[in-house]
């Protein structure tokens, strides 16, 4: 900002300066004119015509007026005053040349001349010569006395500029390093209103507004974090406990292989929750995208989900176009789409149905149950870690964990109102 001020004000300094000494040099040249002219004005009075010779007068002040005076008959000089060899040539040059101006070869004199007349006729000339001394002197004070004031002003305006900017900055910078400080430090902290002005108040806004969806965000990781160690933790528990019981004395092989089917259910629900983590990390990192056909990918889940549906009397339909491809890989996709047809089958009562739909650039998957449903007040709590629905039962971390690699992977997870009013419909935006 100071330099950029100073550079606009020292263009404009240095056109005040040129402007200045030119209307200066300007009106100089014509005072130096108007004097040459009133000079040779009053020397002319002092000569006469008589029988056609030219002849000079004496009056007061000639003195003064004979230092700087040449008067010529034809192109001789009865009157040559004492001068350089330069300004005696000027002037013999000029006094052919009537009503003219010229200077000196040194630029130390300016020359002007007028016609002396005989009834119409030109029988001579006066030239005079004004000093250009004290002009130019006027000139280079004039010059040297601009340029040094608008250095002068240049500096003053560059350090107000500084210091201007510098008070203008200096509670941005604090907001700024107190912003960072809270953020990491103490997250709760916020500016609030206060009496700022309006740019200040805007970024006050912001900053609170940034701080409140860190806080936020920080706030959901470590929630789920504890939710997710509370998980792993019961798995594992249960794993250690069934061991511990079955090394403590000989078990029959049935009992043993129940001990055995039990650990291995157990180690799966650990496998599954860390495959959820372990993919939604590499979607975040940006390593998962792809593209993948939903047709067979849809297929695929309902022959694995059929049988366990089936043995709760729930029957899973499947309705999707065989030619829709998603921007999500079928690994990830599947992932995704798990938690839901568990959340699913906890609730439904006969029917679960899977359908699809194109809307512009997404393909929108539905999950629907004819269970009890989701109440629009909830809509949004399910997708908390540790919501465990309206039945109490499950863990509470499908769905949030199937939300956060949706999100990781550029698509959505969110709960609507099912279209007939009844049961609950879970739908996903994957990008087509």
């Amino acid at each position: 900002m100071t330099v950029l001020t100073a550079i606009a004000a020292a263009a404009a300094v240095a056109l005040l300066v040129v402007a200045f000494n030119l209307v200066l040099a300007t009106s100089l040249d014509r005072d130096v004119n108007r004097t040459l002219r009133a000079k040779a004005a009053a020397a002319a009075t002092t000569t006469s015509v008589t029988s056609g010779r030219i002849v000079v007068r004496d009056s007061p002040n000639d003195a003064a007026i004979d230092r700087e005076v040449w008067v010529y008959e034809g192109g001789r000089a009865i009157v040559r005053p004492p001068g350089s060899e330069g300004s005696q040539r000027a002037a013999d040059a000029l006094s052919r040349r009537p009503n003219s101006f010229s200077e000196t070869p040194e630029h130390e004199a300016r020359l002007h001349s007028v016609a002396l007349t005989d009834h119409g006729r030109q029988v001579g000339s006066v030239v005079v010569a004004e000093t250009l001394e004290a002009y130019e002197r006027s000139t280079d004070i004039a010059l040297a006395g601009s340029v040094a004031l608008g250095g002068l002003l240049l500096v003053v305006v560059a350090l107000l500029t500084w210091a201007a900017t510098g008070r203008a900055l200096a509670p941005i910078r604090e907001m700024t390093h107190a912003a960072a400080d809270w953020s990491a430090h103490d997250p709760e902290r916020r500016f609030g209103r206060g009496p700022r002005p309006d740019e200040l108040g805007e970024l006050a806004s912001t900053f609170d507004a940034l701080l409140d969806r860190l806080a936020a965000s920080l706030r959901h990781e470590q929630r789920l974090s504890a939710e997710l160690s509370h998980e792993l933790r019961t798995p594992l528990a249960r794993i250690a406990a069934k061991a511990e019981l079955l090394a403590r004395r000989p078990r029959p092989r049935e009992e043993l292989e129940e001990g055995l089917r039990a650990i291995a259910l157990n180690a799966d629900e650990m496998r599954s929750i860390l495959d959820m983590l372990m993919t939604a990390a590499r979607a975040d990192a940006g390593l998962e995208r792809g593209r993948s056909a939903l047709g067979p990918l849809l297929d695929r889940i309902a022959e694995r989900w059929r049988p366990l549906l089936a043995a709760r009397g729930i029957a899973l339909d499947v309705g999707a176009p065989p030619d829709v491809d998603i921007g999500v890989d079928t690994e990830v996709a599947e992932r995704i789409l798990t938690p839901l047809l568990q959340n699913a089958e906890r609730h439904a009562v006969a029917r679960v149905s899977l359908s699809v739909e194109r809307a512009g650039t997404s393909v929108l998957v539905h999950l629907d149950d004819d269970g009890t449903g989701i109440p629009e007040e909830l809509r949004e709590a399910v997708f908390e870690p540790g919501r465990t629905g309206t039945n109490g039962d499950g863990a509470g971390l499908g769905l949030p964990l199937a939300r956060r690699l949706a999100r990781a992977t550029g698509a959505e997870v969110e709960a609507v109102g099912h279209p007939d009013g009844t049961g609950a419909r879970l739908r996903v935006r994957l990008p087509a």
